[in-house]
């Protein structure tokens, strides 16, 4: 996709952690699921995207150092910036960083979907009973691919 000043647009997958990298059912020592590690990494290799951190965990140095450790393990590039911590409201917070970095195709993936049906960015929704699973991870590619 190109964008105003003709260069290309970049692909952002907003990253929420609880309920996406980790599940009722695949939760390792260090709070992440290792099945739904290998799942971002695919989407990242697939979907040619970087991301955005919008989870709680990025509030907190403890987790950031955990998710870091994890990203290094299963060759995931660090999130390139995280969504500012301006309302609690994750929709808003994605929307106030596209208009403070430009345009993008964003996907977000995330155990809740409050919000977002009023933006006009495409989110995938997981569960916390099974967090980003293979069929998910397709969706998200798809979506990727559909803008």
């Amino acid at each position: 996709m190109v964008g105003r000043n003709g260069g290309t647009v970049r692909r952002i997958l907003f990253l929420d952690v609880n309920g996406v990298l980790n599940s009722r059912f695949d939760s390792g020592a260090d709070g992440l699921g290792e099945s739904h590690l290998r799942q971002l990494k695919r989407i990242e290799d697939e979907a040619g995207c970087v991301i955005v951190l919008t989870s709680s965990w990025r509030l907190a140095d403890d987790l950031t150092a955990k998710l870091m450790r994890a990203f290094d393990r299963h060759g995931i590039p660090i999130w390139i910036d995280s969504t500012p911590d301006v309302s609690g409201d994750r929709a808003e917070e994605v929307q106030v960083w596209i208009t403070e970095h430009g345009p993008c195709v964003g996907v977000v993936i995330d155990d809740d979907y409050d919000g977002f049906e009023k933006t006009e960015i495409r989110c995938v929704q997981t569960s916390v009973d099974h967090g980003l699973t293979a069929d998910l991870a397709s969706e998200v590619i798809r979506a990727f691919d559909s803008k």
